[in-house]
């Protein structure tokens, strides 16, 4: 038996396009403009928050479902949450991370500088601010990171995460977008206190908070009102940092959320149609029932007693009718696999349908591993983008106390992938490379061998130049090159220098 269901959409779900960035035509922030620069905008970050805040709770639980109605048989109605927000979530941190992001030598680096340097990135509790910035960003689709000084050599330096609800930066608009200043806002009842900071100045305001019922809990609409106070920022740098998940600032699964919500009412409804079967209404026709029994006792029971007219004789039958389980099934595989293939999430649903029948690099690419694989890769170039700026005042914090001399250039930020998944591959692509005339780091890199490929060709070093011949050899050519581009042939001082691959 069909049932209408309706769900309050109004109360429950919004229009979803990703987190706007906030920008302004001013270049320098002064006590003369910064009320009305703050209060511009807080307006465009108030319409972030509330949908931050949705899709928070939505990760949680917190989905429109759980407001759905019927127009008959209200009495059976089954609310139920496939939560797999959560479940895409979970898998991006974890995937996005696999291990703490660390700093690697770059050509030319100097190896024992980059881990004295990554030892302070450690004891910063930059490892733990990044698990918390992928959860942030995998979420709302943007993270906040707040850097402050502290005054120990040990740890000269202190990242947190931020909530992206609170803390937001504004972004200039000439070309290349640089950060002008940033907010923090700390709600304190109906009052507000915002903490602006610019490269050189740090402002505390004062101003208003009021409470919206626009999402499942309350958010706050703040105005600024008073400067309260104006400081000196000895930091030199704009300490809150915005991270973000992809370039229009989508959460991991808010793509699909249309999907999740279709997948919800519809195991709802399942719920409903089992629950409806075994409440099923007996029919009574010309049955006579003891004295006594009203209609209303045997609507209580689940009947309904008819009566007709002529020579019918009485009959007695269960009212009942079964949902296609199996058709209704098609669909939800379906909604969750176009779900996964949006959000670029590997599926063992088609291996385990038995679809197909591949290994090795077929497997990859049909379950949707290689598309996990690129969604990670872009969000870690946005991701460095953001870190340059944290990597800029890491640098200028250790060479003002004198603990660390580095360049930007000597370092980069390196995310580790599983080096062991389809070694095999990897490892021939190297051997192949190697083979053509490539360095070992480009080999290496390439190929997907290693994650810091500088380091492992110097580990390696001594195997190397067993096997392939001394690298020097290459240097101390292109030293020797004249200048019309003849190399001069530099004579063979190493007995191995002319194995082949094929003497090994």
């Amino acid at each position: 038996m069909s049932e209408t269901t309706t769900t309050n959409r109004e109360s429950a779900s919004m229009l979803l396009y990703g987190r706007r960035d906030i920008y302004t035509p001013v270049d320098d922030l002064t006590a003369a403009n910064l009320i009305d620069e703050v209060n511009s905008a807080l307006t465009i970050h108030f319409e972030n928050v509330m949908e931050e805040d949705y899709l928070y709770w939505y990760r949680r639980g917190i989905q429109p479902v759980l407001y759905r109605t019927k127009d008959r048989n209200e009495f059976i109605l089954n609310k139920i949450i496939e939560n797999h927000a959560a479940e895409v979530c979970d898998f991006k941190n974890g995937f996005f991370l696999q291990a703490p992001a660390t700093f690697v030598s770059r050509k030319g680096g100097k190896k024992g500088k980059v881990d004295k340097l990554n030892e302070y990135l450690y004891r910063s509790g930059k490892h733990v601010a990044d698990n918390q910035l992928a959860d942030w960003f995998h979420t709302v689709g943007k993270a906040a990171l707040y850097v402050e000084p502290a005054k120990d050599d040990e740890t000269p330096l202190r990242a947190y995460a931020l909530d992206p609800r609170s803390a937001f930066v504004v972004y200039s608009m000439k070309p290349g977008n640089r950060p002008v200043y940033a907010v923090n806002v700390v709600i304190d009842g109906d009052k507000a206190l915002l903490d602006v900071y610019t490269d050189s100045t740090i402002y505390r305001l004062s101003g208003a908070a009021v409470s919206t019922q626009a999402t499942a809990y309350k958010t706050y609409e703040t105005t600024a009102i008073n400067v309260e106070k104006e400081e000196p920022n000895y930091l030199g740098h704009i300490p809150i940092i915005e991270y973000r998940y992809n370039s229009v600032n989508c959460s991991a699964f808010e793509q699909a959320i249309t999907l999740f919500d279709s997948i919800n009412d519809i195991q709802s409804n399942r719920a409903d149609g089992i629950s409806q079967f075994i409440q099923s209404i007996a029919v009574a026709v010309n049955c006579q029932f003891d004295e006594g029994v009203t209609a209303e006792q045997i609507k209580k029971a689940g009947m309904i007693a008819l009566s007709s007219i002529g020579e019918n004789k009485a009959d007695f039958k269960i009212l009942s009718e079964e949902l296609n389980q199996e058709q209704t099934q098609t669909l939800v595989d379906n909604l969750y696999d176009q779900a996964l293939r949006i959000c670029a999430m590997p599926s063992s649903a088609k291996s385990a349908r038995g679809s197909f029948d591949a290994t090795g690099l077929a497997a990859i690419y049909n379950n949707g591993w290689e598309q996990a694989g690129a969604s990670a890769r872009n969000t870690e170039d946005l991701f460095k983008e953001s870190d340059r700026l944290f990597e800029e005042i890491l640098i200028d914090v250790l060479k003002r106390n004198n603990l660390l001399d580095i360049k930007l250039t000597d370092f980069e930020l390196n995310f580790v992938r599983e080096e062991t998944a389809n070694i095999q591959s990897k490892a021939q692509a190297a051997h192949t490379m190697l083979a053509m005339g490539l360095a070992p780091e480009l080999a290496f890199k390439k190929s997907g061998l290693s994650n810091d490929p500088v380091s492992d060709v110097k580990m390696s070093e001594k195997y190397l130049r067993m096997i392939w011949g001394d690298p020097d050899q290459v240097d101390k050519v292109e030293e020797q090159t004249t200048g019309q581009g003849e190399a001069v042939v530099v004579e063979e001082t190493n007995n191995t220098d002319n194995l082949e691959p094929s003497e090994m």
